[in-house]
């Protein structure tokens, strides 16, 4: 079950700090000493859980660099680590503490926050790579999100690659990631858009919430003089007579860009009435969606996968 709880926009990045730690884990001392009003709040609303001692409980720098691998002194009974700088450094027990995140309660929070409908469940699709949220709607589009971590690593990298490659059908994606590095030798569909979640935070505000804004342009892209470009999902050229979707481009002719406009201008759900008006034509819309191949009548590739009836003689766009 969900919690709707609110959480500060700095624990929130804190904790996409933590999640990009091998183990998702973040120990005592660097925590309490270097984020102590956080870890408060962190610790006391049940965002990061003991669990015992920690292997390597360094947090990463913001350039998420390597972590202090902790090993177990049997001599001085104390765990120790080694930089090149200072060589061997003991620590104290207490110091070896470690936190893990409630990974689960992160990503039902995100869920949350993004407006996916609670209907909708969290999908593994590799293990601590990659998740598919779910999805949901930015203005007039539809988009499935997704959060991955530990792009830095190459293995984590091509286990993206593949996992990303089985979801193709699930169009436009937008992949949020934790860290604040960019991610390289990454080679996405066009449908497919890539953002770190700290530009996903709305900057304005005391509390984590999602600057919609930003997923929004990402779908929608920056109209030109010619035509919508940049985006990843539903576009039309300005006279309607291209639909750019899902990665691939469709030519209309004049009755059939009429009819897209039409239904695109009434925010996509119109009646066939309206439409038939505004093509200009009785023809019923099914035969207005039609091209002729080879002296034969075929449907569009549009008709029943963009353009889709309602019933009761209303069309809509399933975008």
């Amino acid at each position: 079950m969900r919690e709707e709880r609110k959480l500060s926009r700095d624990a929130f990045a804190l904790l996409l700090r933590v999640i990009e730690h091998p183990s998702m884990t973040i120990g005592t001392e660097p925590l309490f000493s270097d984020f102590p009003q956080l870890a408060t709040e962190l610790i006391n609303a049940g965002w990061l859980v003991p669990a015992g001692n920690d292997a390597a409980p360094v947090l990463p720098d913001d350039d998420d660099h390597s972590f202090h691998e902790l090993l177990w002194d049997s001599d001085r009974k104390q765990y120790k680590y080694f930089t090149a700088t200072s060589g061997w450094v003991h620590v104290v027990a207490d110091i070896a503490k470690r936190y893990v995140l409630d990974e689960d309660r992160l990503f039902g929070f995100l869920q949350y926050r993004l407006d996916i409908p609670k209907s909708q469940r969290l999908t593994c699709l590799h293990d601590n790579v990659l998740w598919h949220l779910g999805s949901t709607r930015f203005g007039g589009y539809r988009a499935h999100l997704y959060f991955t971590r530990h792009l830095s690593h190459p293995e984590s990298r091509a286990a993206f690659m593949r996992a990303m490659r089985r979801e193709v059908g699930k169009t436009p994606a937008i992949i949020m990631y934790a860290s604040k590095q960019e991610p390289v030798g990454l080679e996405l569909p066009v449908d497919q858009a890539i953002v770190p979640l700290h530009r996903v935070m709305a900057r304005d505000q005391t509390d984590f919430s999602i600057d919609e804004d930003v997923l929004y342009a990402l779908l929608k892209g920056v109209p030109s003089t010619e035509e919508s470009t940049g985006g990843i999902g539903l576009r039309f050229s300005t006279d309607y007579r291209m639909v750019h979707w899902n990665g691939e481009s469709y030519k209309l002719t004049k009755k059939q860009s009429a009819v897209v406009e039409c239904l695109h201008n009434e925010g996509g759900r119109a009646h066939k009435d309206l439409l038939r008006a505004e093509a200009r034509t009785n023809e019923e819309i099914h035969r207005i969606m039609r091209n002729k191949k080879n002296g034969q009548w075929i449907p569009h590739p549009l008709w029943s996968t963009l353009i889709k009836s309602e019933g009761n003689g209303y069309y809509y766009l399933d975008a």
